[in-house]
């Protein structure tokens, strides 16, 4: 299955990891664009996240499923940031499924939103991932979707 993997910037150097495990699984697993440009001034980077924002949402658009690496970030266990927020509203709109790697933070304003989008809590137990696609996915088979080549 394709997974999209989501994380704040901060974390990008970890999601190789996970990646690697995934596939050795035999997942296809899609990256946001690994390039933190957080050092550019204000115009620059709203321009630079525009079209991060767009293609790593087409990317989740194309997959089975989201995992979201939502490691412990300024004291708040489980940090899901504002472009996560989106990439998780995103997957919910489409119904695709969505993991998180921690339990939702309840340090955030927006938790009851990130409640409603009914994530499941995997951790990194990837044979809990596996169980739920198969079973998600033999009750809603597989909708076709755009080849990521």
């Amino acid at each position: 299955m394709r997974i999209t993997l989501c994380s704040g910037a901060a974390f990008f150097d970890n999601l190789h990891g996970i990646k690697k495990e995934l596939e050795e699984r035999g997942h296809e697993i899609l990256l946001p664009s690994m390039i933190d440009y957080h050092h550019l001034e204000e115009d620059a980077l709203a321009k630079i996240q525009y079209g991060l924002i767009r293609n790593h949402l087409k990317k989740i658009d194309e997959s089975h499923a989201i995992y979201v690496a939502n490691y412990n970030k300024n004291g708040i266990v489980g940090y899901i940031g504002g472009n996560v927020l989106l990439e998780m509203g995103k997957a919910f709109d489409k119904s695709i499924p969505i993991f998180l790697m921690q339990d939702i933070p309840s340090e955030v304003g927006y938790r009851e939103e990130l409640i409603a989008l009914q994530p499941i809590v995997v951790g990194e137990n990837w044979n809990t991932l596996d169980r739920f696609l198969r079973g998600h996915y033999a009750a809603f088979p597989l909708k076709d979707k755009v080849d990521s080549s």
